[in-house]
């Protein structure tokens, strides 16, 4: 049997809007990826690793646009998604893992109420149910104290200083 990539990304070209000039940051990359594999994307700084992946969670910064090529999902080409299309795959069934702790959560907001924000919206669960389930995510993963832990902000479990968690930092 013919096995089918999850995802199939096609010469894939981006271009940002810079200063009213064009800025090709993307040229011609593919890749395909299928169940049960793991793909790490490496490269130097710069080279467009997260440019590239952006485009499977329609994260793509606003001057940022897909020139050229297809990304196949589930038999859609992502490069066409409306927000709605995003809304019903992004979290749900495609997430990205960033590569910045302190970017990838709101500081002005509870850790544990933006985990509670979308387990509400891809899980349905509402209030309590919600907050419940925000915790065991949290202890799932090997967060010691979930209870506490989710009522802190992002900058109480990393700061600047030193981007590793709390748990994981050298006794002083």
């Amino acid at each position: 049997m013919d096995r089918q990539p999850i995802i199939s990304a096609k010469d894939v070209e981006i271009t940002f809007s810079l200063r009213g000039r064009k800025l090709n940051a993307i040229r011609k990359c593919s890749l395909d990826l299928y169940e049960g594999e793991t793909l790490a994307i490496v490269g130097e700084s710069g080279s467009g690793k997260s440019v590239f992946t952006k485009t499977f969670v329609g994260m793509l910064d606003v001057n940022g646009k897909i020139t050229g090529g297809s990304i196949m999902y589930e038999g859609r080409d992502m490069t066409k998604f409306t927000e709605k299309d995003w809304l019903g795959v992004r979290g749900k069934k495609i997430a990205m893992v960033m590569q910045d702790p302190m970017t990838s959560l709101n500081p002005l907001k509870k850790i544990g109420k933006q985990i509670q924000e979308s387990i509400e919206h891809h899980q349905g669960l509402k209030g309590a149910e919600a907050k419940k389930a925000a915790i065991e995510m949290l202890a799932k993963v090997g967060i010691p104290d979930p209870e506490r832990r989710y009522e802190q902000y992002p900058p109480n479990w990393w700061p600047r200083s030193d981007s590793r968690p709390p748990w994981k930092r050298p006794a002083r």
